[in-house]
């Protein structure tokens, strides 16, 4: 099928988002609610890395993709993002956002301008939305630090029908001056309080029973053929007995 064989293509493409730490340096920082946290320190540079993970419920696989094209909700379920904005999407595979943070003062805020991509690996239904900065599709602004670098993925794992592991992995260069406390708060807080808002935001009715077209559902999570329905009702409501 194309959409395989270009969703393959993208799997190369984003495949480097994919192995942005080692994994050998991860730390637990926490675990509660159900959600790890870890991060990993690089005394040689100023480059930080955080990864949360979590099983989410969602009622609908569908839902994953509807809920990660709308901005405003992906903005409201991310910790310390005041905005994302679109920019342009030349594909559900490939689009330019530009994202602005809100930080604790006196720290300036931050901005991003990345290019997001998207694929779902073959065989395993999982659905990858790997991320890098891209400087050219917006210029800096006068009332944000540019981050200098910033690269990292979404992975959405359906599970059991009904449950998705979520994997939020990020390094970053956060630019200019970012005090101990706030560095350590960003690794800790920000993958912690996304996970726990996306699993209120996910299941919301608007982003229920819409058909993208532009991946597939696992087949243990579709819903029964009419025949399979059929045949239970037959089973809960017996024939009536031959009359002797």
């Amino acid at each position: 099928m194309i959409i395989k064989r270009f969703l393959l293509g993208l799997i190369l493409l984003g495949g480097s988002a994919m192995s942005v730490a080692d994994s050998s340096k991860w730390v637990l920082v926490t675990d509660r609610d159900d959600i790890q946290v870890y991060r990993q320190d690089d005394d040689s540079s100023r480059l930080k890395t955080f990864r949360g993970v979590g099983v989410v419920p969602v009622t609908d696989f569908n839902a994953i993709g509807a809920l990660m094209d709308d901005y405003d909700a992906v903005a409201s379920f991310m910790h310390m993002v005041s905005e994302i904005r679109d920019l342009h999407r030349a594909s559900p595979y490939q689009r330019d956002v530009y994202v602005t943070t809100r930080l604790p003062w006196p720290v300036k805020d931050r901005d991003a301008p990345l290019r997001v991509t998207f694929y779902q690996e073959p065989g395993s239904y999982d659905l990858v939305m790997p991320f890098s900065l891209n400087p050219p599709v917006f210029p800096e602004q006068p009332d944000y630090v540019r981050m200098p670098q910033m690269e990292g993925y979404y992975r959405f794992e359906p599970l059991s029908a009904g449950e998705v592991k979520v994997t939020i992995e990020v390094i970053l260069d956060p630019g200019g001056a970012v005090p101990a406390w706030l560095a350590n708060i960003i690794l800790r807080d920000i993958p912690y309080f996304s996970l726990r808002r996306l699993r209120r935001v996910v299941n919301q009715p608007r982003f229920q029973g819409i058909s993208h077209g532009y991946y597939q559902t696992p087949e243990s999570w579709q819903k029964p053929q009419k025949q399979e329905v059929a045949n239970a009702a037959s089973k809960e409501t017996p024939a009536p007995s031959v009359p002797r």
